[in-house]
């Protein structure tokens, strides 16, 4: 084997160990928001303790790109807090969720900036107090 193919054979090894280490890291993330977003749903874990450790999970997951999930966390994070303090009502938070959840699998800007909008509109429609 030349030095060109040992070369290649490496190059591709080594994708093929970050690719595998990407996966495993994104599943044991998507196994650990099932099992605690339905305790969130049952009211047994706070909405923004669930977002604040997904947000942790994703940034220690060893995965290529994930600026755009970090963005849309933090605008969950913010959302959740804001229905914690009564700023936001159920109405308000269920639309913001579920803008997040729809787009969750697409790493894109505008995806953001939709929940941003539900989420302004949201406290835009809270009454005067």
């Amino acid at each position: 084997m030349d030095t060109r193919t040992a070369a290649a054979v490496l190059a591709l090894s080594l994708c093929s160990c970050a690719i595998f280490s990407e996966t495993h890291g994104i599943q044991e993330v998507d196994n650990w928001v099932r099992s605690h977003e339905r305790l969130a749903e049952s009211g047994k874990m706070k909405w923004s303790d669930f977002y604040a450790q997904y947000l942790e999970k994703v940034s220690a997951a060893p995965v290529i790109s994930q600026g755009p999930v970090v963005e849309r966390l933090g605008i969950m994070i913010t959302a959740s807090l804001f229905y914690e303090q009564g700023r936001l009502d159920k109405t308000g938070f269920d639309s913001v969720q579920r803008i997040v959840r729809t787009y969750q699998t697409i790493d894109d800007a505008a995806a953001n900036l939709l929940a941003r909008d539900a989420l302004v509109r949201a406290l835009g429609s809270e009454p005067d107090r």
